[in-house]
């Protein structure tokens, strides 16, 4: 059963009483959760967060563990990793935690959403996002990216409280902020500021009594790896969350750190969903008559290609292998195509001989070629295209003039025309 997003736990063991309206006794269990995590009632805050991590780790959804049995693991550190809800729950159990320590108020009326509104779960810090670029390779196997991450993490040393000796500020009492008062001629005017002494949180620690690890500061800066799981079929901008990854600081969780694939560009392949899209050039030759030719897939085993036979491949045409593209995403098991657009190359000009052409002209279909005297006048022959030779004007004009006035322009000046002799 789940309580707001905390499993309820029963159970015989680790039974306390507390009581309730009218002077009730009611048992409650404070060591279930240290039992999901694995540690006992004493252990450290640091030893907890071990334990959770590696918890987490094992049994991370994305790494095929199981999803439930991570949300208890989550659970659980949510609030034994906060010493604030670890201390409730330590006197009252969950319900406690989820009363905010008033142990007064009776469950059912809890479920009911009577009495005092119930406190909020632990904040927890912004997450971050991070890119990190695979190969289409990749993609198609799998793997496990070793991330460098730069975050913030509680000092282990204090466990966060920054020494050991912390004590109520003396100037704001605990408030955090101070009133100041300025005076303007005859009026005055009071208005609040942060707390110059403890910096805003109604805590001090003497120069002495601070944490030689973070000098008072609770946090450090961490270099870490981060061991992020590229599963078959990834695709280009997907987003895998690393629960807890981010940066932490004392009273929230530990953000999330949010990877966004990114897939270098193939030097064959192009991706569109779960199918695969290449060219292949062939020589006319082959388009008529057909052809065998290998490609070496992403995972690096040969496929052999061929045509049907009587198959004639046009210019442009496609054609598909099927189950040779990108697993499925959630279903490796699953392929999507391979989709070949085939560019058929002609002869080079001058390479067929007269004879050669006689013979093709025998053996291919359409009406046959008949001789011209090109040296007509009414004879329009075909020449080479020539980009600078076109029109862009609808009054006229060809583009290598407007370059060359272009040009003219931009030396500041029009050219000089030759003399006449």
């Amino acid at each position: 059963m789940f309580f707001n997003g905390f499993p309820f736990f029963g159970g015989d063991d680790g039974h306390e009483q507390y009581e309730m309206p009218g002077g009730r006794k009611k048992d409650t269990d404070t060591n279930k959760l240290y039992e999901v995590l694995g540690v006992p009632k004493e252990a450290t805050q640091s030893e907890i967060k071990k334990a959770f991590m590696k918890a987490a780790k094992e049994h991370h959804p994305d790494k095929g563990g199981d999803a439930e049995k991570f949300k208890e693991y989550q659970a659980a550190y949510e609030v034994l990793g906060d010493a604030k809800k670890r201390e409730l729950y330590d006197k009252y159990g969950m319900e406690g935690v989820e009363n905010g320590g008033a142990g007064g108020q009776d469950l059912f009326d809890i479920l009911r959403g009577g009495g005092r509104q119930q406190q909020r779960g632990a904040q927890k810090m912004r997450g971050a996002k991070v890119p990190v670029e695979i190969t289409l390779e990749d993609a198609y196997l799998g793997k496990t990216v070793n991330l460098p991450v730069k975050r913030q993490r509680n000092c282990e040393t204090c466990e966060g409280k920054g020494g050991s000796n912390v004590t109520t500020c003396d100037t704001c009492k605990g408030r955090g902020v101070t009133m100041k008062v300025v005076r303007m001629g005859p009026l005055t005017q009071s208005f609040q500021q942060e707390c110059q002494n403890c910096n805003g949180e109604g805590k001090s620690i003497s120069e002495k009594d601070k944490c030689k690890t973070c000098k008072g500061k609770k946090v450090f800066k961490q270099d870490a790896t981060v061991e992020v799981p590229i599963d078959k079929g990834a695709y280009q901008d997907q987003e895998i969350i690393m629960t807890g990854q981010a940066d932490e600081a004392p009273g929230y969780m530990a953000g999330d750190l949010h990877v966004i694939v990114q897939i270098k560009k193939h030097p064959v392949f192009t991706r569109q969903g779960a199918d695969l899209f290449m060219e292949k050039k062939i020589t006319l030759l082959e388009a008529l008559t057909g052809f065998c030719f290998k490609i070496t897939t992403l995972d690096k085993h040969e496929l052999q290609i061929a045509t049907p036979p009587g198959e004639i491949i046009q210019d442009g045409d496609k054609k598909v292998v099927k189950n040779q593209g990108m697993p499925f995403y959630g279903d490796s098991i699953s392929h999507g195509n391979l989709i070949i657009t085939f560019k058929v190359e002609f002869p080079k000009k001058g390479s067929i001989t007269d004879a050669q052409l006689k013979v093709l002209s025998d053996i291919l279909p359409g009406p046959k070629p008949k001789k011209v005297d090109t040296t007509k006048d009414d004879i329009l022959l075909l020449t080479e295209f020539d980009a600078t030779q076109t029109n862009p004007s609808e009054e006229g004009g060809r583009r290598e003039d407007d370059e060359d006035e272009y040009e003219d322009e931009r030396q500041g000046g029009t050219r000089v025309q030759c003399g006449q002799q």
